[in-house]
C-alpha cells in the first residue's frame, strides 16, 4: 500500500489576501494584506433613465426636470421596474402631495406634483415600448394628474413689443443677430427648435422645421419684414467671408469661447434676458414671444386649428389659453357693436 505524502505548503508561495470593502468607503490599512478600494454599485434602474433622457427630444430645462423627478422616484422605492404596480405609483403620488416639501418648507404645488407624475408617465411609456420584456404594462396609466386651472397666456402687449424693437437698436456686436432672432421668435418658434435650424431651413419665405417637440415636421411662414431681416443677416455673414452651406447653423454665437458656432439654447435665453433688461421688461424669456404669436393669430381671426398647426401645439387643452382671450375680445367687440358704440 502506497502512502500519499502530505503537501508541505510554504506560506510565501500563497497569493496575497485581498479585502474588498463593501460600503464603498476608503480601504482598510492592514499590515501585510493588500486591499482594494471599490466604488458603490450603480443602480441598474438609473441606466435606463439615462438612456431615456438621451433618446428623447427634450429641451434642456425639461431634461433637467425629468432627470430630477425620475431620480426622486428611484430614491423613494427599491422595487425594480417589472415589480411596479399602479398602487405603487398611487402611493408615490401621495408621497409627493403629503411629504415632499419645497426649499421654503411648503408642500409641493399641484403643478409640481403634475410635473413629477408627467415625468413618470413619459418614462414608463418609453420603457413599455423599448423594453416590453422588462415591463409589459404601464403602471402609470391609471394615475391622474391634479386638476390645475389653465394659466393665462403670458403675451406681450403692443407697448412692450415696441420697447423690445427699440432695445435691439441699442445692442452692439449682436444687434443684427439678435434682431433676426427676435423676428424668428415672434413667429412662435420654441428656443429648442431655433437651435436646430440650419441655413437650408430658410427658403427665403418659409422656415422648415423637420424635428419638433411633437415629432412632426412644420412649416412656418414669415412676414415680409422678417424675411428681409433674416436674408440680410445671412448676407452680412457671407460678406464677412463666412462660407455658408445648407447645413450651416442659421443662428451663430458671439461668445468668445464659441464664436461662429451654433447658438445654443442657453445662448438664446441669455440674449433674450439681455434684451429684457434694456427694454425694462421683467422676466422676458423666449416663450413670451411664442405666447404673443399664438394670441395674435387668434385675434387676427385665424382659425384655431390653423393656428395650432402654425405654432406646433400638440395639446388642444394647452392651446385653449389663447382662444380664451380671443373669445373675450370678440365678446367685448360684439357688446359695443350692439349698443352702437365704436370699439377703440
Amino acid at each position: 500500500m502506497q502512502l500519499v505524502k502530505p503537501l508541505n505548503h510554504n506560506t510565501d508561495s500563497l497569493p496575497a489576501i485581498k479585502l474588498i470593502p463593501l460600503d464603498g468607503e476608503s480601504s482598510l490599512k492592514i499590515p501585510g494584506i493588500r486591499t482594494t478600494k471599490t466604488s458603490a454599485p450603480t443602480d441598474i434602474r438609473l441606466v435606463k433613465v439615462l438612456e431615456f433622457l438621451r433618446s428623447t427630444n427634450l429641451a434642456p430645462n425639461s431634461r433637467k426636470m425629468y432627470e430630477r423627478e425620475l431620480k426622486r422616484f428611484l430614491g423613494w422605492t427599491q422595487l425594480h421596474y417589472h415589480e411596479l404596480r399602479p398602487r405603487h405609483l398611487g402611493l408615490y403620488k401621495e408621497y409627493l402631495r403629503d411629504e415632499v416639501k419645497t426649499d421654503s418648507g411648503k408642500p409641493l404645488s399641484k403643478s409640481s406634483i403634475n410635473a413629477g407624475v408627467a415625468a413618470l408617465k413619459s418614462f414608463f411609456k418609453w420603457m413599455c415600448y423599448i423594453y416590453p420584456d422588462i415591463i409589459a404594462t404601464n403602471p402609470t396609466l391609471g394615475i391622474k394628474l391634479e386638476k390645475v386651472p389653465l394659466p393665462p397666456a403670458q403675451s406681450l402687449t403692443d407697448e412692450q413689443m415696441k420697447r423690445v424693437w427699440s432695445a435691439l437698436e441699442l445692442l452692439g456686436e449682436t444687434k443684427q443677430r439678435d434682431t433676426a432672432l427676435v423676428h424668428i421668435l415672434s413667429h412662435g418658434l420654441r428656443a429648442g427648435e431655433i437651435v436646430q435650424l440650419n441655413v437650408g431651413s430658410f427658403d427665403g419665405k418659409l422656415l422648415f422645421l423637420p424635428d419638433t417637440k411633437t415629432n412632426e415636421p412644420r412649416l412656418v411662414p414669415l412676414r415680409k419684414e422678417s424675411r428681409e431681416v433674416l436674408a440680410e443677416y445671412l448676407l452680412t455673414r457671407e460678406e464677412r467671408s463666412e462660407v455658408l452651406n445648407s447645413l450651416s447653423p442659421l443662428m451663430i454665437s458671439h461668445h468668445a469661447s464659441y464664436k461662429g458656432e451654433r447658438l445654443s439654447y442657453h445662448g438664446i435665453y441669455f440674449a433674450v434676458e439681455k434684451i429684457g433688461e434694456i427694454a425694462h421688461i421683467e422676466d422676458l424669456h423666449p416663450h413670451s414671444f411664442r405666447h404673443t404669436y399664438a394670441t395674435d393669430l387668434l385675434l387676427l381671426g385665424v382659425d384655431p386649428s390653423h393656428a395650432r398647426k402654425l405654432t406646433g401645439h400638440q395639446s388642444e387643452k394647452a392651446f385653449r389659453r389663447y382662444t380664451l382671450r380671443s373669445e373675450q375680445e370678440a365678446a367685448i367687440a360684439a357688446y359695443y357693436r350692439a349698443i352702437g358704440e365704436e370699439v377703440e
